[in-house]
């Protein structure tokens, strides 16, 4: 993944940048960090995320974000800015935001985590790789993590919280005790689902749903269901 800065102040670029390192060590994934002072600088290169500042001289982030989108660029884009008023300016197709400058530490952190969960497909639970994660069983006040490698987590957050955090990344709840990584889906059946080699149940309320959803994961995903 490559991560693009654009900033003509050094202070707030070396700032996001930090921001982005302690970030994205929640993920497994390679992460470059690349840093820019001009938007000139950046629009003949390719970004998975771009934290841009609206307003710099000659070239700047509205100037980056028409061009992006003119050709059709994917790169996700997350302007920093002390100008509100060019906001209405900035919105577009790949544009997920704008953080305020006086707020980076906060505001900046939430909407990269959003960021890196759109171009990934995953999101960190307490540290765990979302899609090491082949099914989520409520127990008590826990929930377990059942990962690939056969071993467990366990997480002090409620089913709700982890259903929400999870949205679109391939989860899907079929029980109110079960929640589970349609990637790790071996084979649907009448009232269960076999998840990584484990028969998992199905309440007749959310079998349609899942098979639905399940369907449509595949098509995305280019498997055969």
């Amino acid at each position: 993944m490559v991560i693009g800065i654009c900033d003509d102040e050094n202070v707030i670029r070396d700032k996001i940048e930090k921001i982005c390192i302690n970030e994205t060590k929640k993920y497994c994934e390679d992460v470059v960090i690349q840093k820019y002072s001009d938007g000139r600088e950046v629009l003949e290169k390719d970004f998975d995320i771009l934290i841009l500042d609206i307003e710099m001289e000659d070239v700047d982030g509205i100037v980056v974000k028409n061009y992006f989108q003119k050709r059709k660029k994917d790169t996700i884009i997350i302007f920093v800015t002390s100008h509100n008023e060019m906001m209405s300016q900035a919105f577009g197709v790949n544009v997920m935001g704008f953080v305020a400058k006086s707020y980076l530490d906060n505001q900046l952190q939430v909407m990269l985590d959003g960021a890196m969960k759109r171009v990934m497909n995953t999101v960190s639970i307490e540290g765990v790789d979302s899609r090491k994660v082949c099914y989520i069983q409520a127990e008590h006040i826990y929930n377990i993590l059942h990962l690939e490698n056969e071993t467990e987590v366990s997480v002090r957050c409620s089913s709700a919280d982890l259903e929400k955090m999870l949205e679109g990344v391939g989860f899907i709840r079929v029980h109110r005790t079960y929640i589970i990584n349609m990637a790790y889906v071996d084979h649907i059946k009448d009232k269960t689902v076999l998840v990584n080699k484990r028969e998992i149940p199905v309440s007749a309320r959310l079998k349609s749903r899942l098979r639905k959803e399940y369907s449509r994961y595949c098509r995305e995903n280019a498997r055969y269901c």
